[in-house]
Formats: C-alpha cells, structure tokens, sequence
C-alpha cells in the first residue's frame, strides 16, 4: 500500500469507521511493542460536546507558548488529516502513511477498529516529531476509548449528556462515570458538566484524583484565573471550552497571554456554530448531534435573533436521539426543514416526517430527500435577515460545506 487512498481502504476493510469496539486491552497490546517515547504533558479531553473546541483552544494557548504540540480529535469534516495535527497544522499523506504502516507492522494479527488504528498512527507520528504537548480527544466515553491507554497530566471533562447510550449508559450517572475514566491519581480534571457534580465528585474521590469546577472560578462571564481574569464574551469559540482549556494549561503551567487572548477572540472552527454572510441571510454550521448540543446551540442563537427570521435544517443519522432533539428545535422555531442523510448509518426524509407527525400531531414546515435540494428549495421561501441553522451531524455539515453556496 503506497498512497493514503490504499491506506484508508484498507482500515475501512478491517473495521468501517462506524465499529466499535470498547476496550484497552488490543491497543495496549500494539502500543507495547511500538516505540514509547512520550511527551513531557498530556492534556485529555473528554465529554459530550465542546470537546474539539476545548483542543483548539488548548492547541491556540501553546503555540503561542511557543511549544511543540500535537492534537487529536474526531471525527473529521472532510479529509483524515483534520484529524491529526502538529503546530496546528495538519499531517500530511507521506506521514500518515508511514504511520498506518508502523502500527500494522506492530499489530501483526491483533484486530483494531478503525478509531484504534487511526490513534495509534496519530501516536507514532506525535513521537516522530518529539513534541512538548499531546493534546488528545476522546472519541467515545473515557474509561475505555483507545486514547485513554496514555495517561494524562490534565484531563477535562466538558459536559456530560445523553448520548452514545448503548455503548455509554442509559443515564446522565452512568455516561459520567464512563467518561470519569481518564482521571488519574494525583492528576486534577476541569468539568462544567454540574448536572451529575456528585457522581463526578465520588470518582475522582475514589481514583485519588481532584476535580476543580468551572462554576467556581467564573464571575458572571468572566474567568478568574491565578494571574488574570478573562472576558468570555469576546470569544467566537464555545465560552465553556475557552474557559476549560484556559484551566487545564494554567494547570500545566502555562500563562494566557495578551496575544493569545487576542488569536482566542479571532478563532472559529469549521462546523461549530461557523457564520457565514450570504447575501441578506446569514447562514450558521454545527456539527451538533445529541440533545445537549441542540439545547446550546439554540439558547445562544435565540440572543442573536427574533423569532421570525430562524430557519432550521436538521438531519441526523439513525443511531442519533432525534426523539428527542426534534422538540428542542420546535422550540425554537416553527421553521424547520427536515433532510435525509444517505449512507449506511444514514436516516431518510421519510423516517424524520413520521416521527415529526408523532411527536407533534402536524406536518412539519418543510421536507426534502438531501441537503442539495433543500438549499435548492428554500432560496425562493427565504426572507430578509433570516438566520438559517444547519446542524444534526458531521455529515450533514460536510455535505453543505461542498455546496457551492459556501464557496
């Protein structure tokens, strides 16, 4: 295999992007017989939503301390490389691919799912490039996703909420205590996930770790950290994972500084709650796909905008809570466009129409097969200063962002 296209075809042939295979015991296996060569810190993020974000932020804080840094995260939006970074930069083909051949070489006939593999690679290349920092995402849970076989300095736990449940637990409790899984003894977590405070407080009493709450340390909407206080309000990026990540590199010993504060003021990501001016409309993409996100997502969008003038286009996959995502967004506005996504986890039009008839005993606003011919559809329906919302999961937010009205 010479190109990252056989590469990826070929870990789509041993497990599809959408297996998984809870458990640490093959990747401890394959990551004893690589190369250990760890960084001086390991800052790891776990939780519902805000876990990207919360790695951009710490990524941005390092650079500007002029560390050596790598991050992680997932899923991707478009290309595998989103996924892994160096200096804030994506890896690029050559690296992937000596790295996929590393861990093959080093799994011999141990199975791994496709999220496994693709860690161990991002592993190899982080020791490649002998970096200062790892900043790491969990994919799913805490307790037994691949990343957590390293263990971290700091860890975060952003926000607990449903979500994942057959895999996770079918309460807010039991997906804490999963996502509890990367605290260490000795090493302090940051969370603002308040809504399941006690359960997170019993385990971090029970791994002899400390947990430190966001709520404690906010003034209104100011930070108050050791050596500043922080205006949350200028911030593009979620406030909560600004503030978590501001935390958690303090932790580590790193100031925030007067142009760090600038760059976090000036960041976005793709697809978290990213604005786009189009003509009269402004257009907003969130990879948003659990009842949490879509509670956020829409308080902070109600602030900015009157009632008459939101839209909303949502798809989900199948093994999403719709059931309960679709009243939240009801909520907010009458003005919901449902989409079909395709794909082998994908949810049709037909399947969100009749749920929306159960759930509330009318048709809903708007109804289209894909994304395309919703975009297509709803230009001539569209007013003045409306705020169109596009959200439901990384695959939606993918497709809108190849169309030709975001480019």
């Amino acid at each position: 295999m010479n190109t990252l296209a056989d590469w990826e075809l070929h870990l789509e042939t041993l497990s599809p992007p959408s297996h998984i295979e809870l458990g640490l015991e093959r990747v401890a296996v394959v990551w004893s017989r690589l190369e250990q060569r760890l960084p001086r810190q390991v800052l790891t993020v776990a939780g519902t939503n805000g876990k990207g974000s919360t790695v951009e932020t710490a990524g941005l804080i390092a650079q500007t301390q002029g560390l050596r840094y790598g991050q992680y995260t997932s899923p991707h939006i478009h290309h595998i490389h989103e996924r892994i970074k160096v200096a804030g930069q994506p890896v690029s083909d050559a690296e992937l691919v000596a790295a996929f051949g590393r861990v093959e070489s080093a799994r011999d006939s141990v199975f791994l799912t496709y999220f496994e593999f693709l860690t161990l690679a991002a592993f190899v290349i982080f020791q490649h490039h002998q970096l200062d920092l790892w900043i790491l995402e969990i994919g799913l849970g805490g307790r037994l996703d691949a990343v957590n076989v390293i263990d971290p300095d700091v860890s975060v736990i952003t926000s607990i909420g449903l979500d994942h449940q057959a895999y996770l637990g079918t309460t807010e409790e039991a997906i804490a205590r999963e996502k509890a899984g990367v605290m260490r003894a000795g090493v302090t977590t940051f969370s603002a996930a308040i809504n399941v405070r006690h359960t997170l407080d019993d385990e971090a009493d029970q791994q002899g770790g400390s947990i430190r709450w966001l709520d404690e340390v906010l003034e209104g909407s100011m930070l108050v950290l050791a050596k500043q206080i922080i205006d949350l309000t200028r911030m593009q990026l979620p406030k909560t994972s600004v503030a978590l990540a501001s935390l958690a590199m303090e932790e580590l010993g790193y100031h925030i500084s007067k142009e760090c504060l600038v760059r976090l003021e000036q960041a976005q990501m793709p697809g978290r709650m990213s604005r786009y001016p189009i003509g009269d409309q402004t257009w907003i993409l969130d990879v948003g796909h659990n009842p949490l996100a879509c509670e956020f997502v829409t308080q902070v969008l109600a602030d900015t905008v009157e009632t008459d003038h939101r839209v909303v286009i949502f798809g989900a996959l199948s093994d999403k809570d719709v059931q309960s995502m679709l009243p939240i967004l009801q909520a907010y506005t009458s003005r919901i466009a449902l989409v079909g996504i395709d794909g082998d986890r994908g949810r049709s039009v037909d399947s969100l129409v009749n749920l929306w008839s159960v759930l509330f005993g009318q048709t809903c606003w708007r109804s289209f097969a894909t994304l395309s011919d919703a975009l297509e559809g709803l230009s001539s329906e569209l007013k003045l200063d409306d705020q169109v919302l596009i959200m439901g999961s990384f695959v939606l937010v993918a497709d809108a962002l190849k169309h030709d009205l975001f480019n």
